[in-house]
């Protein structure tokens, strides 16, 4: 009976304390009822204060998402037609750019460091052949973006030509070579008032700083005042801070009650929400998990790889699938029996886990097939080197219910490299075609797909 109770506190630990805090919340709160409501006042104020801010990034980062995706198509141009490049016809392409933005003031294309071409080129006349290295406040910015082989967003600051803006800079590499730089410059208060129009209520006032304390939008004492709310968001390499304040406290309703009935209220509130939690939480369990093992399912399995395959496209990054069949399981069932099957596969899942890192996923899809996501790979054939450690894993035998059983896996590898494309379902297909190269090569090893099974892939 101890040892059971020990386990539910330990298996609703998290719920225990939040129906606990919930308790203390309502005591206290029907105690003192000015400072509750005045909590609560302010946790309102947050939610509302965290969601318009929310609201305010998310309407920069599109903005500005729109904006910089010049620099990818303009960086492609270049990379094809840096050989044979006609002034006129550079001009006219970023002249048809140009008209296809908002809020942007020019496109400049340097190459090597001295800006060679400029749209429009009124108003921007002193910017034309000068060197970023003779810039002393904007070389380190371009040197970042260079060496680091990425976009940089900068400002505002005080522009060449005169006047104040954004600027991205985009580094053009052709043949791993660095070429030249691409530019967009933004007029920033164009370019904010334009986003934020829509948005300014009667409620909030909100300004932005950079990570130097200059003011990027708005009015940056704002940033130390009372009941201020803080937070930071990134755009390439550009750190900002963004402040909201309310522009007028509301006092919060003061209301009587009873103290026995804020107790039973406060008791009933905290008992309601740990059995909430406490259900929610093995739904969740039998929903994403295998109800044996533990291991993600295949249900959370289609969700990790749909994000991980998802994040591998847009971050160039390297992923793996492992799909691991269990040899001869069915003849292991048979011979030792189920109850000691089932208590193998646990301890297989115990071994799988224990090779793989926190991030990367092990899922049971079936009886005894595995499938592992292995995810941001710094190499492709890391994944050889962790299926060759399972493969080593398991050449020991396990101890199960007094039985030893010899045990042994086949595995079949896929791989998504940083340019391929590539759905999750043709990259399981891929896995499960180089198991079955695996099974009919002696098991007990890993193959990994290649081009060679290519055919087989696409006439099933």
């Amino acid at each position: 009976m101890t040892t059971k109770l020990l386990s539910e506190i330990k298996n609703n630990l998290s719920a225990m304390a939040i129906a606990s805090a919930v308790f203390i919340v309502f005591f206290v709160m029907f105690e003192v009822l000015i400072s509750a409501e005045s909590a609560k006042a302010d946790a309102k104020l947050r939610v509302a204060a965290s969601h318009y801010v929310a609201t305010l990034k998310s309407k920069v980062d599109r903005e500005l998402n729109t904006l910089l995706f010049v620099s990818n198509g303009l960086s492609s141009y270049l990379t094809i037609y840096h050989h044979e490049l006609d002034h006129q016809r550079v001009q006219n392409v970023l002249a048809d750019l140009y008209t296809r933005t908002n809020n942007v003031r020019n496109l400049a294309i340097a190459v090597g460091y001295t800006i060679t071409y400029m749209y429009p080129i009124q108003s921007n006349e002193k910017a034309i052949g000068v060197d970023y290295r003779n810039l002393p406040q904007q070389w380190p910015k371009v040197k970042e973006a260079i060496d680091r082989h990425q976009g940089v967003l900068t400002g505002p600051l005080d522009l060449v030509q005169g006047g104040r803006g954004l600027i991205y800079r985009y580094p053009v590499y052709i043949d791993q070579k660095y070429w030249g730089l691409l530019s967009t410059v933004i007029n920033s208060d164009a370019f904010f008032d334009s986003a934020f129009r829509p948005l300014l209520n009667d409620e909030f006032d909100f300004a932005i700083r950079d990570q130097h304390g200059k003011a990027v939008y708005g009015d940056s004492d704002l940033f130390h005042r009372q009941g201020a709310i803080i937070s930071t968001s990134d755009f390439p390499d550009a750190a900002w801070e963004w402040v909201v304040l309310q522009k007028t406290e509301k006092a919060p309703q003061l209301i009587v009650i009873a103290r026995l009935m804020g107790i039973v209220i406060a008791v009933l509130l905290s008992a309601l929400v740990y059995f909430l939690l406490r259900e929610r939480k093995m739904l969740t369990a039998l929903a994403m998990h295998d109800s044996l093992t533990g291991l993600a399912n295949r249900r959370l399995l289609d969700f990790r790889l749909e994000q991980a395959l998802a994040h591998a496209k847009r971050f160039k990054r390297n992923l793996a699938i492992l799909f691991v069949d269990i040899d001869h399981f069915k003849k292991l069932n048979d011979t030792y029996g189920h109850d000691v099957g089932d208590a193998l596969l646990k301890v297989i899942a115990t071994r799988l886990k224990s090779a793989i890192r926190d991030v990367d996923t092990v899922s049971r899809i079936s009886g005894d097939e595995f499938v592992i996501v292995l995810d941001e790979l710094n190499d492709i054939n890391d994944a050889n080197v962790v299926a060759g450690k399972i493969i080593h894993l398991f050449k020991e035998q396990a101890e199960v219910l007094g039985e030893r059983v010899p045990m042994s896996v086949s595995i079949g590898v896929a791989s998504f490299g940083q340019d391929g494309e590539e759905t999750t379902k043709r990259l399981l297909k891929k896995a499960d075609i180089a198991l079955y190269e695996a099974k009919g090569a002696g098991r007990n090893q890993f193959r990994v797909f290649t081009e060679v099974e290519q055919k087989s892939l696409f006439d099933s």
